[in-house]
């Protein structure tokens, strides 16, 4: 590769907004630990392999596990040593042939459903304690749910909560309530049936027996579920601005901000409400990726907010102040999306920032399975990375490629192209000056697709997806 450089002023194309990553951004201040993924498995609903995930902490033995769904089965990864994922188990969910699975722990148990199932489903809680040497299945009963598309574990109340149940092949509940004071053996105790206000619950967060419903295209209600026989609603949030299908919710440690996604419709921003008056949810706060990016789930954790963001992958918030989020960090999983150009529900499906140890596990729903690690700049707003601005012409580009950098002071910056699989193809010193500098590179030796162009000094780190074509 030849490089021709050139200090001059050039003019600097680049979005500078305080809560709304470039497009096309590849990461920041996250790196990846570990990545399993086997093309070779069951797909479903064109190119699905994987759904959602969850993580275990066995406090016991002092070792992290990763539990994921393909759509045929329910994987078991040992991530104690984060940079090697270990297989440990595959146990087949009741269904083998699964579009929605979902999990959640409790204690040494796992409980899973699904949905979009082919045959129906059941209710399945397998014993994790045995691990890493096996899975124990002690439960696969469909008395209480033939199919769930997700579920909720409240530990401090003792309660499983199933969402869009399906506990009959005649019946359905916006949302089961099941007692799991015995976890082997749950019980019934309420429901908020099909035809409340909310006759649709996608997913729920419960906290202080309060329940924060994502009703689809409904809205968000809340319910008072201390009395599970007799939920009682709170209040709504309908009819706001970019609504579209409230996916899901997750509240702040403080209880005081709600934060909730819209899945269904491009570009839909995440919002946060305060809801210090619950009965009077006010002042929404707005944000996304990019434009026309689709958030999933979006979870609170401290003073960061993470969320899977389909074809933009794992996304990362400093939401120390609620009112003006800001972005932490990113790491695309998905790689097969030219730049800015969203097509659909591809890529990072869920991610999961509970581990104790601070790493964090995402599955993509073609590309597989992450363990990621948060840098020590995690929580630095992306104004780190306008230490360096840096733009990329043409894109999609044949045989040479123009990359302009500015920067407010001299450095010697690592330039790297990275291909989809992650192999460093080419690596360059490159002298960056005060100021606006224009780098030509040309005579590329590779195939045509897509790859990263990463540039990183000491104190900053940018990057950028290109097509060679």
């Amino acid at each position: 590769m030849k490089i021709i450089s050139a200090h001059k002023i050039f003019f600097l194309f680049f979005i500078n907004c305080c809560f709304v990553a470039n497009a096309q951004q590849q990461a920041l201040n996250i790196q990846l630990l570990a990545h399993w993924n086997d093309s070779t498995l069951n797909r479903c609903d064109d190119d699905q392999i994987w759904n959602d995930l969850t993580g275990w902490k066995d406090t016991i033995k002092n070792r992290e596990y990763l539990i994921a769904g393909s759509c045929d089965s329910i994987y078991f990864f040992d991530i104690t040593n984060p940079t090697k994922m270990i297989k440990v188990d595959v146990e087949d969910g009741h269904s083998r042939n699964s579009i929605n699975r979902d999990y959640d722990t409790y204690g040494h148990y796992v409980y899973c459903v699904s949905d979009r199932s082919s045959p129906i489903g059941s209710l399945q809680i397998f014993d994790l304690k045995y691990l890493p040497d096996s899975v124990h299945k002690v439960y696969d009963d469909d008395t209480y749910s033939i199919n769930s598309h997700t579920l909720f574990i409240e530990a401090k109340s003792k309660r499983l909560y199933l969402c869009n149940n399906l506990h009959a092949p005649a019946g359905n509940r916006s949302m089961a309530i099941l007692s799991i004071a015995n976890p082997e053996v749950p019980t019934f105790l309420g429901e908020i049936s099909s035809g409340a206000a909310c006759s649709y619950t996608h997913e729920v967060f419960v906290q202080n027996d309060t329940a924060f419903c994502s009703c689809g295209n409904q809205g968000l209600f809340i319910y008072d579920v201390r009395n599970a026989s007799t939920p009682a609603l709170i209040t709504s949030i309908t009819n706001y601005p970019y609504n579209g299908y409230n996916h899901s919710s997750w509240l702040d440690s403080s209880g005081k901000y709600l934060m909730f996604s819209d899945e269904v419709g491009f570009g839909l921003p995440i919002k946060i409400y305060d809801i210090s008056d619950i009965k009077n949810p006010k002042n929404p706060v707005f944000f996304n990726s990019n434009t026309g990016a689709t958030p999933h789930n979006a979870y609170w954790k401290g003073r960061f907010g993470w969320s899977s963001h389909y074809e933009d992958g794992v996304r990362a918030w400093d939401l120390s102040n609620p009112t003006n989020p800001k972005v932490a960090g990113y790491f695309d999983t998905y790689m097969k999306n030219a730049p800015g150009v969203y097509s659909g529900f591809h890529g990072c499906w869920g991610v999961y920032p509970f581990l104790p140890s601070g790493n964090i596990i995402a599955s993509d729903i073609s590309e597989g399975l992450f363990v990621l690690k948060p840098t020590t700049t995690l929580g630095i707003d992306e104004s780190i990375s306008e230490n360096i601005q840096a733009s990329i012409y043409p894109n999609p580009f044949t045989d040479v490629l123009h990359i302009s950098i500015s920067s407010p002071q001299k450095t010697i910056a690592v330039l790297q192209i990275i291909d989809g699989q992650g192999k460093t193809i080419i690596q360059k010193n490159i002298n960056v000056l005060t100021g606006e500098n224009e780098f030509t590179f040309d005579e590329f030796n590779f195939p045509n697709g897509l790859y990263i162009v990463q540039i990183k000094s000491n104190n900053a780190a940018w990057s950028n997806k290109i097509m060679k074509q």
